[in-house]
């Protein structure tokens, strides 16, 4: 099996799934991550501002694009020689060209400003709303502060100075440039929860807050990364991307319930319901700012795979998924719905505003399961 984009260098993620560094980047590189998060908060203020998003906004994203480029290029570390060695951990990771090592800071910082640099270039293209585009962006921020910790001391950095990647301006390769953002984001979804509940059974009630607070920023920015990621039309999905999915482009069709990435933030949604099971009304009375923040997460949680039945309607419509064979599988759109409804219902008395669904058959996949 072969990457669907050859041409796009392989990415190594760390395999402890953290993607936060605990040492301090060299000062060339802090410099350049200062300087690029700084053109990042400029970019996500002109594309909320009150007022629109006017002439503000193309300088303001071209400045971002170059600062974030940069950044990759003085945060580079010469090539792992072992990549090639590297065997990817399961189907998908084989398609979209990933790998996951034990790697230290600057390997890490390198690999994670390679992936938003190469994202936000493609967003500069892409045919997305407002809205997403500041989640995005809000996110990447987000990210960025997490490979600058305070604390530590400045680590060795020698830069490979390699011209970095230049993303084509193709569909496909849109697909796997911004998963790449996407899997980092749903690792640092991930890392969030587990923190907001490792504070929580640490009866640390506001380092909890404050962790699901970060989680929301994470969630909302992978949610428009799926939106970026399907920034093309029905025709071109259908015969550019899905055939590059299925048989006989690899040898089985691949499924998002297999990406390890997404497994562990819902693995950690799951950890996080059996940690903090009290109903809203319960918790806000203990608690308000730790219930909100719950609430905020369970709701951009929620939002996710409303988004998600939305971007499958429009590319997919009621065709059954890549996975399901038989002609008399549910559509692709039928499933993730059934899904929806299944955790709203396991939602409903944590949030504010809770779903009053109820449904008689719940797909395992949703449940809460022991870890």
């Amino acid at each position: 099996m072969s990457a669907a984009c050859p041409d796009i260098p392989i990415v190594v993620l760390p395999e402890n799934n953290l993607v936060r560094a605990r040492t301090r980047p060299a000062a060339a590189v802090e410099s350049a991550l200062k300087e690029a998060t700084a053109a990042l908060t400029r970019l996500h203020g002109a594309l909320l501002h009150p007022k629109g998003a006017g002439e503000a906004l193309g300088p303001a994203l071209d400045e971002a694009v170059d600062q974030l480029g940069r950044l990759a290029v003085e945060a580079a570390v010469p090539p792992l020689e072992a990549v090639a060695s590297l065997t990817p951990i399961v189907p998908n990771h084989d398609y979209f060209g990933v790998r996951t090592a034990a790697i230290d800071d600057a390997r890490l910082v390198s690999e994670v400003t390679t992936i938003i640099a190469r994202t936000l270039v493609d967003l500069r293209e892409a045919r997305l709303d407002l809205n997403d585009r500041a989640a995005e962006v809000r996110a990447m921020l987000h990210v960025l502060e997490g490979l600058a910790p305070d604390d530590g001391a400045p680590g060795p950095h020698q830069g490979a100075r390699a011209m970095p990647y230049v993303p084509g301006k193709d569909e496909l390769t849109r697909w796997i440039v911004t998963h790449h953002f996407y899997f980092v984001l749903n690792l640092a979804a991930a890392d969030a929860v587990s923190r907001a509940i490792t504070a929580l059974s640490g009866a640390d009630r506001p380092a909890a807050t404050a962790a699901l607070r970060e989680a929301v920023v994470c969630v909302r920015g992978f949610t428009a990364a799926m939106m970026h990621s399907g920034d093309m039309s029905a025709p071109c999905y259908d015969a550019e991307v899905r055939p590059t999915m299925a048989p006989p482009a690899v040898p089985v069709a691949l499924t998002g319930r297999t990406q390890p990435e997404h497994r562990a933030y819902r693995k950690a949604m799951r950890a996080l319901l059996r940690v903090c099971p009290e109903p809203f009304a319960e918790l806000a009375a203990a608690d308000p700012e730790l219930a909100r923040a719950r609430d905020a997460l369970l709701d951009a949680d929620l939002l996710d795979i409303e988004r998600h039945v939305i971007v499958t309607a429009a590319l997919v419509g009621d065709d059954s998924s890549i996975v399901q064979e038989h002609e008399s599988a549910e559509s692709a759109i039928a499933t993730l719905r059934t899904m929806r409804h299944t955790r709203a219902e396991t939602y409903r008395d944590l949030m504010r505003f809770g779903d009053p669904v109820t449904l008689t058959t719940h797909l395992p996949t949703e449940r809460v399961k022991p870890s």
